[in-house]
């Protein structure tokens, strides 16, 4: 009996296990008998509840429409690059505070010189200066992209601070008022720049001085563009502005302040005996005990003194030819 059923399910296995091709391609339950037979639904009853609908919030537009171009560019920010300074941007200036004593290296007519070294000219009304047009200096604007530039010195409360404003821009011509963040970004840029440059200057200048080994040199009276007696002085401005301070001490000067920035001195004289002038072959000059300045400015490879009083007018030419004199023989020893 066992081994009847064992072949019935043999057979069975067997059978089901056919190589039939057609067999193998055909079912009793077709897809198509089998989508006859799947139930429909009917909606769903919320018994009142609301249920949400779906959000068409990211939904793409059927039509993409082209928008304004947007300038995605970071606006740049006043950097405090002055040791001790404070910087903002007020919605129209990009602006630097710093100290009153450090306004000899930050001023209008440094920066003045610094535009004209980029080809940039400009004017200086009182403590305003007013550029003529100047491409922005960006690597990432458009070659007609230009701007005038107003920039001033502030003095107050014994600080002092450069102010850079948009005056007017214009791009290929036309003249346009750029916006907020447009300004923030071309007057700090165009701040940053003009203080990096300064510092970077004065810096140079103190370590040219500190560094300068001093010979002897010659020197002579001229009269200089603005029609004032001066010493002429064959040596460069830092080897002047070296070897000078050691020479005025010897004839009575003694040095109180200096600004090496402005090439300026000033000095406290007290008269020497007459015996001490003598040394140098001059007499002594008819100057009062007091407040003098002395400014040296470089002239090329050369450079050129001129001595003033505490109100800023010239030695009458006697007493200058005596104390230039003295100095010139300091200066060749």
């Amino acid at each position: 009996m066992k081994k009847l059923l064992l072949g019935i399910v043999i057979a069975a296995v067997l059978t089901g296990c056919s190589s039939d091709p057609e067999k193998l391609q055909t079912a009793n339950d077709s897809y198509q008998k089998y989508a006859e037979d799947v139930p429909g639904f009917s909606p769903l009853n919320s018994g009142g509840v609301t249920l949400p609908r779906q959000s068409n919030l990211y939904e793409l537009p059927a039509e993409i429409k082209k928008g304004a171009t947007v300038d995605i560019r970071p606006p740049s920010t006043p950097l405090a690059i002055i040791k001790n300074s404070l910087t903002q941007f007020d919605g129209e200036r990009a602006l630097i505070v710093y100290s009153d004593q450090q306004a000899a290296v930050y001023n209008l007519q440094q920066v003045q010189r610094l535009l004209k070294e980029d080809g940039i000219n400009s004017n200086i009304n009182g403590l305003v200066l007013l550029s003529d047009w100047a491409p922005t200096g960006r690597a990432d604007d458009s070659a007609g992209t230009e701007i005038r530039y107003k920039i001033e010195q502030i003095n107050a409360n014994g600080a002092s601070a450069l102010a850079v404003s948009v005056q007017q821009m214009r791009r290929d011509g036309v003249i346009f008022t750029p916006d907020v963040a447009a300004k923030q970004r071309y007057t700090s840029d165009r701040l940053n720049r003009l203080v990096a440059a300064l510092t970077e200057a004065y810096n140079k200048q103190q370590q040219d001085l500190s560094s300068t080994v001093v010979g002897a040199f010659q020197s002579g009276l001229i009269t200089d563009n603005n029609g004032r007696l001066a010493l002429a002085m064959d040596a460069t401005f830092a080897q002047a502005w070296s070897k000078l301070a050691s020479a005025l001490p010897q004839l009575g000067f003694d040095t109180v302040s200096e600004v090496a920035g402005r090439g300026q001195r000033e000095l406290k004289y007290k008269p020497l005996d007459k015996s001490e002038w003598l040394r140098f072959g001059v007499n002594r000059p008819d100057l009062e005990k007091g407040t003098y300045n002395l400014q040296i400015s470089a002239v090329g490879k050369q450079s050129a003194a001129v001595l003033s009083d505490e109100d800023g007018k010239v030695l009458n030419e006697d007493a200058a030819k005596a104390v230039y004199n003295a100095l010139g023989q300091l200066l060749a020893h």
